[in-house]
């Protein structure tokens, strides 16, 4: 009897392994489909976060890149804005009216024996003096000289002399992400006739023809960011004969715009010298010296090996269904340490970049499909093994009881981790916010009413009157952008007694002004006043503002109006647009949508998109249950569903 139970078990444990195979194969497949179909920005973010941490890494552990003692960067910075006069005048305007000034400059950089010079400043608008053709004429007779071009000008606009005379003209290639950081170049805009990238195209003027054809084919790469800087002249400089000819002899010389604008340090910034980078001449140079050393980075695309991506997810899916738990743990382990070990010596000693979220998504997914087809059919075969025994099966239901009740209160420590996560965002928020308002806007009011001060002293020439009064209206701006970010950040109508209302009343307000009065907002609302507790609050505010964030991004659309009524049982809320409406997969989990259903779930809310009939707009539904708000009305007001 004993031999045959235990060859009925054999029998069960082959059927059951057997059944795991299959599963681990077919759940691999589907996993490896659904990463490869899925919207790449959803993991974009994380992979430009990790090569800017790999950049700042090979900052610290590489020397300098030789190419960036081959550059020099001669830039129109603060010195010189306020040093070059034209009859007397400070000139602000001065790609127009310097063109006198590039002619100067190009003949002493020339006489100095340099191999290339790049002009990035806009010289595509005509001056409307004899300035343009003896500037043209200028640059005509050297074949060394490369004008940068913004993209958006080819083909629409014919090129003037100024551009025709340059050996090239190449547009301005750099591409900023999420994070506002710029990584990625491209040697030719295929959409634009082939029109050569400006650091190519003085890449190719300065002598230096030969290119990786890998590069050329792909076409295009991320930047690898140097460990010193570059040598940093001002314009002035130049001119009056600062710089020695011998410190520019055989150097390829960008002119370029350096002013200290903080638009530019926000948008075109290296991860490792945020401090350094004001101005996108210097990320050009450091294009140009990538393509000099050859230390520019391949990106390897997830959709170029997808076979061997589906062949490895199913392999991984079929080893995780099939071995216990504690190996399932060190086998997982050990294939992370070795993707980022790989990846690692692949940016270093290859110049290639994998892509490592998607993988390490497939990783962990087939490890929890695998652990729980593990779990499933192990549970299942017990069951057949022990279907004789009640005290055995009782035993395995209380374990499985328990199971349950330890995943259950995981699930809702999860839970209460997001409400924790989001409590503490909004907390930093509020900190942000409290100090921009109590440090950094009382610094600039202070400046400014100094400023104001000697504005109005009769010691100061009137002169430095003038310049000064443009000051205070500058600090006037910045006072309101920071303002605006206050708001952003921690709305203040949401910490007085204001509520929830007139924050909205005020969003609305201000889509109407960053949209320029393009689109026109409404408010409809019978209720005087909608209270929740302060954090269901500040979600459902963030869900709101993502609402309208979308309409002006997206939409397309002209008049936006928000409807707040009561429904039996509920307060309903509309965000209704005549925009393009909302396609069917950006409605199904677009970034925006996934955070305002969290918000949403974590106050006991819902929120859905419907689309109106041929095309004219959308509308987000938002139900939030009465018991969850305190409401006051003039008049109870049943808003009926839009479609």
């Amino acid at each position: 009897m004993n031999i045959i139970k235990f060859l009925k078990g054999l029998q069960v444990e082959k059927k059951y392994f057997t059944k795991k195979i299959l599963l681990g194969l077919a759940f691999g497949l589907v996993l490896a489909i659904i990463v490869l179909n899925i919207e790449k920005k959803l993991w974009l973010p994380l992979e430009l976060e990790i090569i800017n941490s790999r950049n700042s890494l090979n900052k610290d552990l590489t020397g300098q890149i030789p190419a960036t003692k081959k550059i020099i960067l001669i830039l129109f910075d603060d010195k010189t804005q306020f040093l070059l006069r034209q009859d007397g005048i400070p000139i602000k305007d001065f790609e127009r009216k310097g063109r006198d000034l590039i002619k100067q400059a190009i003949e002493k950089l020339e006489d100095s024996g340099i191999k290339a010079i790049g002009i990035n400043l806009n010289l595509n608008n005509s001056s409307g003096s004899r300035s343009d053709e003896i500037l043209a004429k200028t640059i005509l007779k050297y074949k060394n000289i490369v004008i940068a071009n913004s993209v958006h000008s080819f083909p629409s606009y014919p090129l003037n002399d100024i551009l025709k005379s340059a050996s090239a003209v190449g547009y301005g290639e750099l591409y900023a992400d999420y994070d506002k950081i710029v990584h990625k170049s491209e040697l030719v805009d295929l959409n634009y006739k082939n029109i050569p990238a400006f650091s190519y195209a003085l890449y190719k003027v300065s002598g230096s023809n030969e290119i990786n054809q890998k590069l050329k084919n792909k076409n295009d790469f991320y930047l690898r960011y140097p460990k010193g800087h570059f040598s940093r002249y001002s314009f002035i400089d130049l001119l009056e004969g600062e710089i020695k000819p011998s410190d520019l002899k055989d150097k390829i010389v960008i002119l370029g715009i350096g002013l200290k604008s903080k638009l530019l340090r926000d948008q075109l910034l290296s991860p490792v010298q945020k401090d350094i980078f004001i101005s996108d001449s210097e990320v050009q140079a450091t294009a140009l010296a990538n393509l000099l050393d050859k230390s520019y980075l391949f990106k390897l695309r997830l959709n170029d090996f997808h076979m061997s991506f589906v062949f490895l997810s199913m392999l991984l899916g079929m080893l995780f269904s099939t071995v216990p738990a504690v190996r399932r743990l060190i086998i997982a382990l050990s294939l992370f340490i070795i993707i980022l070990l790989s990846t690692q010596i692949s940016y270093t000693h290859f110049n290639l970049l994998l892509e490592i979220v998607p993988v390490i998504f497939l990783l962990l997914g087939n490890l929890i499909i695998g652990s729980l087809v593990f779990l499933q059919l192990n549970l299942q075969e017990q069951n057949v093994k022990l279907e004789n025994s009640q005290g055995e099966l009782k035993g395995k239901n209380t374990q499985l009881s328990m199971a349950l009740s330890e995943l259950n209160e995981r699930v809702n420590e999860l839970k209460e981790v997001r409400k924790q996560l989001s409590g503490r965002s909004e907390e930093e928020r509020k900190r942000i916010a409290r100090d921009l308002h109590d440090d950094t806007l009382a610094r600039i009011t202070d400046l400014r009413r100094q400023i104001e001060s000697s504005v109005n002293s009769e010691e100061v020439p009137q002169m430095l009157k003038n310049q000064l009064k443009d000051s205070v209206q500058i600090l006037s701006n910045v006072t309101y952008e920071i303002r605006r970010i206050i708001n952003d950040l921690r709305p203040s109508m949401l910490d007085n007694v204001l509520g929830l209302i007139p924050a909205i009343e005020n969003l609305l307000d201000e889509l109407f002004r960053r949209s320029a009065g393009t689109i026109q907002s409404k408010l409809v609302t019978k209720l005087s006043k909608i209270k929740l507790s302060e954090a269901n609050e500040i979600h459902l505010y963030r869900i709101i503002q993502e609402a309208l964030n979308n309409v002006y991004k997206h939409s397309g659309a002209t008049k936006v109006e928000v409807l707040i009524g009561q429904q039996p049982g509920q307060i309903l809320i509309l965000v209704s647009d005549n925009g393009r409406g909302i396609s069917q997969n950006a409605s199904g989990g677009g970034f925006g949508l996934i955070d305002m259903k969290e918000r949403a779930e974590l106050i006991g809310a819902s929120v859905q998109y419907l689309n109106k009939p041929a095309d004219a707009g959308a509308t987000l539904e938002i139900t939030v249950p009465a018991e969850k708000v305190q409401s006051e009305s003039k008049e109870l007001e049943i808003i009926p569903l839009v479609t």
